[in-house]
């Protein structure tokens, strides 16, 4: 048996508790017939049905011990356990002054603790960097060098999944108008409180950028916000460029903003590093348009054959030539109207506010750069976060979480640029270099149209009339048929 550190404690309600290598916490479950007791992890009540147990003998002698755990450590929860116990103890030992109280007490302990496994990294640098009644921030040394030194790709998003709730002290002057206890006037005094608040957490925000020597993904922060509004990414923003010491004058700046199309995160982004190029996600692109979609003529595109062209065509249009995605709306347009296409074209006015006038094309358009069309980099390790727990955790949790996984960076990071972890590249076609050649195929028979003097009427029919591609130019039967079904969705 694997040689075990044990320390005593006891739950709120006064019972026993075991302690192992001051990691997992067992309390007490039953007594056996030969007097044995039995404890059981205090994950066993919980969804992660931990079935970890070990039984003492009267003599506190280990008799039998399961230490397979289904859920991560939980250090920091043993050793406040251990310490308010031990205050506990001191308490009874000792007759306290009257102007001592051992909650304050034991909470100044806790909030030291807290500072040490939470907010220091295992390399004791700081972690925790902002704090206010809006956002917590935090970003160790090693995400701020990453952020600096690969700032030309920026990918942002948040998860509501895994936000826990969190607390904020505020002080808060009170009119005290009680009577002073001897019949007379209330006295007119103003006292000065500290308040505790408590508030639900919006979404856990991050930022990730692109190492591209390692064709890899690190996140170099993280936000707990209380709000989406535009002043709460600013601040984000702001802290993180000036932890990283980003300035003009040392040529560091985010080139590119990766998110979706949240105007509030890429306003802030503007505001912060001016010269920044917003970059909406196609995944989310596709996905709202498909949402209206199928609330609003759903039926009509499955059963219309020139519907089904039109809709694809529209989901086509980040990848096409941005010149002309006026035209082939008002072409698709005029001929729903011919039609009589009445709830297509109440999509299409949907698709015209949204994103022809609310958003630039130029910011949701990759037909001249095809890299990093989506937020997916973000959305991914949202997805991971979300994976690590059974239920929303709570703030502690979360934080020691977070921290473990940082302090990984540094030694990953080395161990990767010196190619001890490199992946060997997988040499299948990537969905992203099947974009790129059809869009070169696009480019080309482009080329051949403007070459031959067709007009821009034609040329926009490129992604919505297979006749016209098929007449107009021979190419070869797999481009031809390519064209009109780009349908990027399937790629």
């Amino acid at each position: 048996m694997e040689e075990l550190k044990i320390d005593i404690s006891e739950t709120n309600r006064g019972k026993e508790q075991i302690i192992i290598n001051k990691k997992y916490k067992y309390n007490y479950s039953y007594t056996k017939k030969n007097k044995s007791k039995v404890y059981r992890c205090t994950e066993y009540k919980t969804l992660n049905k931990c079935k970890s147990y070990i039984i003492f003998n009267d003599e506190k002698e280990i008799l039998k011990y399961d230490g397979v755990h289904n859920h991560f450590e939980q250090e920091f929860n043993a050793a406040l356990s251990l310490t308010k116990y031990r205050i506990k103890k001191e308490i009874k030992k000792s007759s306290i002054p009257f102007n001592i109280k051992p909650k304050r007490v034991f909470n100044q302990i806790s909030q030291d603790i807290e500072k040490h496994y939470l907010y220091i990294t295992k390399q004791n640098e700081n972690f925790m960097i902002f704090k206010n009644q809006n956002v917590i921030i935090f970003q160790s040394p090693f995400q701020a060098f990453l952020f600096k030194k690969y700032c030309d790709d920026l990918f942002v998003d948040g998860t509501f999944y895994v936000a826990p709730d969190f607390s904020y002290v505020t002080n808060l002057n009170v009119l005290d108008t009680k009577p002073d206890g001897c019949g007379n006037l209330p006295l007119n005094q103003v006292t000065n409180l500290l308040v505790m608040s408590f508030v639900t957490s919006y979404q856990v925000f991050i930022t990730r950028n692109f190492v591209p020597e390692l064709n890899e993904f690190y996140t170099t922060s993280f936000s707990i916000l209380r709000n989406k509004e535009q002043e709460t990414y600013k601040t984000i923003f702001e802290v993180i460029k000036s932890n990283c010491d980003i300035t003009k004058d040392n040529g560091f700046s985010p080139k590119n903003l990766h998110c979706d199309f949240e105007r509030a995160i890429s306003n802030a982004a503007i505001i912060v590093f001016p010269d920044i190029n917003i970059r909406y996600c196609i995944w989310h692109y596709k996905r709202s348009l498909g949402l209206h979609k199928n609330k609003i003529c759903y039926n009509e595109v499955n059963q219309n054959r020139d519907l089904y062209v039109y809709y694809n065509a529209i989901l086509n249009l980040p990848f096409i030539n941005p010149n002309y995605i006026l035209d082939i709306f008002h072409k698709i347009k005029k001929s729903c109207i011919e039609k009589n296409y009445n709830q297509f074209l109440i999509f299409l006015e949907y698709f015209r506010k949204a994103y022809l006038i609310l958003y630039n094309i130029e910011n949701w358009n990759y037909y001249n750069n095809i890299e990093h069309i989506t937020n997916n980099a973000s959305e991914s390790f949202n997805n991971y976060l979300s994976g690590l727990f059974s239920k929303k955790p709570t703030y502690f949790r979360l934080i020691y979480t977070l921290n473990n996984d940082v302090s990984l960076y540094p030694d990953t990071y080395e161990r990767r640029m010196l190619g001890v972890w490199n992946k060997q590249k997988r040499k299948t076609l990537t969905k992203t270099n099947k974009i790129k050649n059809i869009i070169e195929s696009y480019k080309k028979m482009e080329s051949f149209l403007i070459s031959n003097e067709r007009n821009r009427s034609r040329i926009a029919g490129l992604c919505i009339n297979k006749k016209d591609v098929d007449n107009q130019i021979k190419y070869t039967t797999h481009i031809s048929q390519g064209i009109p079904h780009i349908i990027l969705g399937r790629a």
